[in-house]
């Protein structure tokens, strides 16, 4: 299950395969409703939640092998909405990525920043690809860790400075994003989507800042002192990589295109509350976002259709892991032992405050990312474990969407499972264990930082609407 795979120039990662990791949870669910004890939390019958403190035991009703496997296909129905705003979003994403506006943008932006101080471009490109990633950016985006290391290198600083304006800043944004994972979390837990995006806006703009600031602390202590680079020598000043930074006139139309994308996930968020708009809704402003966009670069509709279906293909396996994680709640259910499963966590957390059950959701998630880097099979394997455990401790489950997204995020900086942060340290020549160095102290101030806010959120009762 677990094996090395060796990255471009030489580097090795640990490669763990998705849909093995996730067939083998599907077994051990079965094989665990022989051994845990049965129980059940008494079910509020109008919000469908768990009603703290009336968990009792059950008879044991096991789910052989043979049961757990055709729940593959009932998991997939059960989870239809979500896979399929998830496949259509792969579609509607994919026909504005293929404009090109977004790289446009961004070289143009770049070009034009290369011949101003640290003091200026190091915030804007953090701020710039942070925003671009958030509302829409994808996995791709840390082939432009190339631009990065070139402006760094104009600047004598070391590729991890080039890295921080780039793919660290990425990085960031992705956590702020309301699409992707966000939906699908939002989704499995039956809240609405898009809801909660005035608060996520804010700790974007919040761990933006803070990106902001460390990638400033780090890029001025190269620039004092080259030899206090994490890179742990100074070969970098003259033989590390270099990247021409090709000049790009500016054209309206790309920055068009990204209000307009940025502008349609705004407008189902704002819509979502006020009206009450759900997934016939939002797909349609997505399909008609994606088509004006298209159009807008001209590009005719038999383009744009096969660009809308070369996303939705891209996305078929990620849907067919959302039903995966669906066949594996519903094992646990009828074997009733997903209940016995959220007493045993929830039941040390009843005696404290609340707050502190989403801290460990969320650090739960820090972790558990190791496993699953994909945002979207991760929501499907842990979101059915964490709404009832949410629904123990009498947290709401905005909350524990929350608690999830950041914990999904953060590490994806970190961990060697994630192939675009190998991808970067091959583009940059940055050993592992020195990007390391440079990214670990961030991820624990942020992730501090981060228990602290869930905790505020769960203390004043947010509910995103």
């Amino acid at each position: 299950m677990m094996r090395q795979k060796v990255k471009e120039g030489g580097k090795r990662g640990i490669s763990i395969n998705m849909l093995v990791f996730i067939l083998g949870i599907l077994i051990c669910a079965s094989l665990l409703t022989y051994i845990i004890p049965a129980g059940q939390f008494d079910v509020n019958p109008e919000t469908k939640a768990l009603i703290p403190g009336t968990y009792h035991a059950v008879e044991q009703t096991p789910v052989n092998l043979w049961n757990a496997l055709r729940n593959i296909f009932t998991g997939m129905t059960n989870s239809a909405k979500v896979m399929s705003i998830v496949i259509f979003m792969g579609g509607a994403l994919k026909v504005i990525i293929s404009t090109g506006a977004v790289e446009e943008f961004l070289n143009w932006a770049i070009y034009k920043l290369q011949k101003k101080g640290i003091a200026v471009i190091v915030p804007l490109m953090v701020i710039l690809f942070s925003v671009l990633s958030a509302y829409g950016g994808n996995d791709s985006f840390f082939a432009f860790t190339v631009i990065g290391v070139a402006v760094a290198a104009k600047m004598g600083l070391d590729p991890i400075a080039g890295m921080a304006m780039t793919y660290f800043a990425t990085s960031v944004g992705f956590a702020g994003a309301l699409k992707g994972r966000t939906l699908v979390a939002q989704g499995i837990a039956e809240v609405p989507l898009y809801s909660g995006a005035g608060w996520r806006t804010v700790w974007l703009f919040v761990i933006t800042g803070l990106a902001v600031a460390y990638a400033l602390w780090y890029c001025f202590r190269v620039k004092k002192n080259p030899a206090r680079s994490f890179m742990d020598n100074t070969d970098w000043i003259v033989g590390g990589p270099q990247g021409d930074i090709k000049k790009e006139l500016f054209n309206p139309m790309s920055l068009l295109v990204i209000v307009i994308t940025a502008g349609s996930f705004i407008l189902n968020a704002v819509m979502g509350v006020l009206k009450g708009w759900t997934y016939p809704e939002q797909v349609a402003v997505l399909l008609i976002a994606s088509t004006v966009c298209g159009l807008l670069y001209r590009k005719s509709p038999t383009e744009i259709a096969e660009s809308f279906a070369k996303g939705c293909q891209s996305m078929g396996f990620v849907a067919f892991i959302i039903g995966l994680g669906g066949a594996i709640a519903l094992t646990m259910t009828q074997g009733n032992i997903l209940h016995t499963m959220v007493n045993a966590v929830a039941a040390p957390l009843m005696h404290v405050n609340k707050g502190f059950g989403t801290i460990a959701m969320f650090w739960f998630n820090w972790l558990f990312n190791f496993f699953i880097i994909s945002g979207s099979g991760q929501a499907a394997v842990v979101m059915p474990v964490l709404n009832p455990i949410a629904d123990a401790l009498n947290i709401h489950r905005q909350v524990a969407v929350s608690a999830f997204v950041y914990g999904d995020a953060y590490t994806n900086m970190l961990f060697p499972t994630s192939a675009s942060l190998l991808g970067a340290l091959a583009i940059a020549g940055v050993p592992l264990k020195n990007w390391v160095k440079f990214v670990f102290p961030f991820l624990i101030i942020l992730s501090v930082l981060t228990s602290v806010f869930l905790y505020y959120l769960t203390a004043a009762g947010w509910t995103g609407m």
